[in-house]
C-alpha cells in the first residue's frame, strides 16, 4: 500500500509563523539603527568635546543673559593673580580663548600642557589666553601655575561669580571668541591637543 505525505501548508497560511527572510531583515534593520544612534551619539558627544569634565555648584548671580555661540561675551573686570587689573574688554580686537578650570578639577590638569603649547604656538599672532579658576584663591592658583608652568592670564574666582555669569556648571569649559568680538565656539569637556590646535587656529581672523 502506498503512504501518502500531505504536502506542509505554504507558510503564509499557517498563522504566527514568521518568514525566515522577513526575521533577517528586521534583524538587519533594528542593528542599523542601533548602529546610526550610536554612531551619532559619538560624534555628537565629539563635537560637545565632553569626553571628561567635573560638575560643579554656581553660587554667584546667574540671572544675567546665557552666553551663546554667535553673541557678545559678558563683560567682566577682576584682578589677576599675580595682582593686575583686568578687563575683557581690554582684548577687543584679538582672538580670546575664556577657559574655565580648577587645581581640584582632574581633566582640567590633564589638558593643562596641551593648552599651555597651544597658546606658545599662537601667542605670536594674537591669541590671548584668559584661565578662570573656580573655588580657588589667588596663591592657591600662582602655586599650581608656577609648578605646570602656565604663563597666560590667571584670574581666581573663589566665589563662582565668573562661572555663574558664564553658566559654567562642568569644568573645564571653554569659551573661544573671535576678533570681532562674538563667541565662535563653546566646549564642555577636556580636549584633545589636536582639537585645541584647530579651535584656536580657526579664532584667529
Amino acid at each position: 500500500m502506498q503512504t501518502t505525505h500531505a504536502s506542509p501548508a505554504s507558510p503564509a497560511a499557517r498563522p504566527g509563523l514568521h518568514i525566515p527572510g522577513g526575521e533577517r531583515v528586521r534583524t538587519l534593520a533594528i542593528m542599523l539603527v542601533v548602529g546610526v544612534a550610536i554612531a551619532a551619539g559619538a560624534f555628537l558627544l565629539e563635537k560637545s568635546g565632553a569626553a571628561g569634565y567635573t560638575t560643579v555648584e554656581l553660587t554667584g548671580d546667574t540671572s544675567g543673559a546665557r552666553p551663546l555661540v554667535g553673541a557678545v561675551p559678558p563683560e567682566f573686570a577682576a584682578t589677576t593673580v599675580t595682582g593686575e587689573p583686568f578687563r575683557l574688554a581690554d582684548l577687543a580686537g584679538r582672538p580670546i580663548w575664556l577657559t574655565f578650570g580648577a587645581t581640584w578639577c582632574a581633566d582640567c590638569r590633564a589638558e593643562a600642557p596641551d593648552l599651555q603649547a597651544t597658546y606658545e604656538r599662537y601667542a605670536p599672532v594674537g591669541l590671548a589666553v584668559v584661565s578662570i579658576w573656580i573655588e580657588e584663591t589667588d596663591a592657591d592658583v600662582r602655586d599650581y601655575a608656577d609648578r605646570v608652568g602656565l604663563d597666560f592670564i590667571k584670574i581666581a574666582d573663589p566665589t563662582t561669580a565668573l562661572a555663574s555669569r558664564y553658566r559654567t556648571y562642568g569644568l573645564p569649559t571653554h569659551f573661544f571668541i573671535g576678533p570681532d568680538g562674538t563667541i565662535r565656539e563653546i566646549r564642555l569637556g577636556g580636549l584633545p591637543a589636536e582639537e585645541m590646535d584647530r579651535l584656536a587656529k580657526s579664532i584667529l581672523q
